[in-house]
């Protein structure tokens, strides 16, 4: 019975249930309280600084994808450079073997020893004989040494001697 002036004193808006339970010696006792709020004509108030942050963390995350990046990118040219510089390394020492190589042969090709048993047995030529010698003077006349080239281009040379001719 007083559990219902209780309630009505607590007014028509707000409205109190008092419920009891017994057990044993105790008494318990619950309370709920009933309160219709209509919240729906309000609106949250605008927090200032929410764009504020949002245009941080978005330039923060920008500029923290861009280290990223460019420190990937350094990474991959780096590693690019030295697979590039390796290959270059690999280059470089088969062009000095290929030109260790020539060098040999230029240096076997110059020999005279083996110029010389070219000439006599491979292309089947013989020494010069003595009147197919030339000696180059200091000439005195242009018209001498027009007169000695003649004489020598007109001289029969035979397929397997060789001649020297002075221009």
């Amino acid at each position: 019975m007083a559990d219902k002036g209780r309630q009505e004193q607590a007014g028509a808006g707000n409205a109190i249930h008092i419920s009891s339970s017994r057990k044993g010696s105790e008494q318990m006792g619950e309370i709920y309280y009933v309160k219709s709020v209509d919240n729906s004509r309000l609106k949250p108030l605008a927090n200032p600084r929410d764009p504020r942050h949002y245009a941080l963390f978005v330039l923060l995350g920008s500029l923290l994808l861009t280290v990223g990046v460019l420190a990937g990118r350094g990474r991959f040219q780096s590693l690019e450079y030295g697979y590039q510089q390796e290959h270059l390394e690999h280059q470089k020492l088969e062009m000095e073997e290929a030109n260790r190589k020539l060098r040999l042969e230029e240096a076997s090709l110059g020999d005279p020893v083996r110029i010389d048993w070219i000439a006599r047995n491979e292309l089947g030529m013989t020494p010069l004989a003595p009147g197919q010698i030339f000696r180059a003077e200091a000439p005195a006349r242009p018209a001498l040494v027009a007169r000695q080239r003649s004489t020598a281009r007109s001289a029969p040379l035979g397929p397997s001697s060789a001649s020297i001719l002075l221009r």
